[in-house]
């Protein structure tokens, strides 16, 4: 049975990765621009959020990056500060303010590897209210983007079974 589960989630994660791709964005409340080191992420959730005349939401790093092109947390966004800082910590604290806010369709940005792994743990706290939108990263070397997606395939095969976000 254990074999059985790992080749399961094994070939989950292998799909969701293999074929990163963006949800369609339907009317969403709010944009979550993602922490982590990537100002794609800042200017595909700005853009997105102008088209959509949604909310902007910056995690963590993203407000920094938010910062850098004139954002103010409070006037040009809503901030947050994820306990974890992590995508986990980030699904349940925008689980959170989506309830507290009524927002029932959001919107997330992040990078384009990132998707499957933000897909899944944001869907397990808001359920099918969620678009994963990627950017595309910087390129990198081959061994940087390996890494990259080697962290993502475990991360994501995490999210399904023992680090669930909610």
């Amino acid at each position: 049975m254990a074999v059985l589960t790992a080749v399961v989630v094994g070939v989950v994660a292998g799909v969701t990765l293999l074929w990163p791709r963006d949800d369609e964005v339907v009317a969403p409340a709010a944009v979550v621009v993602l922490g982590g080191p990537a100002a794609e992420r800042t200017a595909l959730g700005q853009a997105l959020a102008r088209e959509h005349d949604a909310v902007l939401v910056l995690s963590a790093s993203a407000q920094w990056f938010g910062r850098q092109v004139g954002l103010r947390c409070g006037d040009d966004a809503q901030c947050i500060d994820p306990v974890p800082v992590t995508t986990r910590g980030e699904a349940r604290t925008v689980a959170e303010l989506a309830r507290a806010q009524g927002w029932e369709r959001v919107a997330v940005a992040t990078s384009d590897h990132h998707t499957g792994r933000a897909r899944v743990l944001f869907r397990q706290c808001l359920g099918d209210g969620v678009s994963v939108v990627g950017a595309a990263h910087s390129a990198g070397s081959w061994w940087a983007d390996a890494y990259r997606y080697a962290r993502e395939a475990v991360g994501v095969a995490a999210a399904i079974t023992v680090q669930r976000a909610c």
